[in-house]
């Protein structure tokens, strides 16, 4: 029974190993950067890796090309764009891989496999420091986890929808609101900015820019902190530590 068990768990590593460096070379081929502009040329945006937007600049006639009170909406249209011509880029470098082949390989890749005679070493890419993990005994470690995934299963979708921040630039005349997925708004104050130079209402971008990248790293949606309560990390060092030591199967 317990050969069996280890046998599956060798599978999985095995798949799991050529899943990731599969994920890692698609990842590969992102463009590091990316630029777009709205219809009328007023706003430039470039992303970087990520999808994120690196920098919004407005063209120094930006007045003559758009309306004050549509410059939040021009911003967003440019970065759409810039969106776009990333999204472009990475297909057409994806286009020279052979990722669609190597993934329908994979597909069906936890069945039985062809036995070689010898065990083979789980990729160094899934090792776990376990020197100091003193795990309990199996029974209770399985409830445990039994109980994390039920609790994780009982979650609602919304829980897990990346969170929105919100960055401003001094008195609030531009706020930009990022998810870690990429630009969700911009809202500039119209009368504010008829009367700025392109010089000022780059600076205000730039700030409002930095504030929210600067947030959009550490927060976290609900569902990740409900997850993060449930110390599946722990569990699962205190699992490995079981399947590395055959004796725990027959106490």
């Amino acid at each position: 029974m317990s050969g069996d068990i280890f046998q599956e768990l060798q599978q999985f590593q095995e798949y799991a190993h050529k899943m990731q460096q599969l994920i890692s070379d698609v990842n590969d081929q992102m463009p590091e950067y990316a630029e777009g502009e709205d219809p009328q040329g007023a706003v430039r945006v470039r992303l970087r890796a990520g999808g994120l937007p690196e920098s919004i600049k407005v063209a120094s006639d930006w007045q003559r090309r758009q309306r004050p009170e549509d410059l939040g909406a021009a911003v967003l249209e440019a970065y759409q764009s810039a969106l776009s011509e990333w999204m472009e880029r990475w297909s057409g470098g994806l286009s020279e891989t052979d990722w669609e082949a190597r993934a329908e390989r994979l597909d069906g890749g936890l069945g039985p496999s062809v036995s070689t005679g010898t065990p083979s070493v789980p990729p160094e890419t899934f090792e776990r420091d376990l020197r100091h993990v003193v795990p309990r005994p199996l029974e209770e470690v399985t409830e445990d986890a039994l109980s994390a995934f039920d609790a994780v299963e009982r979650q609602s979708a919304e829980l897990y929808l990346p969170p929105e921040v919100k960055g401003e630039s001094a008195a609030r005349r531009v706020v930009i609101t990022l998810s870690s997925q990429g630009l969700v708004s911009c809202e500039l104050e119209p009368q504010w900015a008829a009367q700025q130079s392109a010089v000022r209402l780059n600076q205000a971008l730039d700030d409002a820019l930095t504030d929210a990248c600067g947030k959009v790293g550490s927060a976290e949606s609900d569902g990740q902190a409900a997850v993060a309560n449930l110390y599946l990390g722990g569990l699962l060092d205190e699992a490995l530590a079981i399947m590395n030591n055959p004796q725990h199967f027959t106490q």
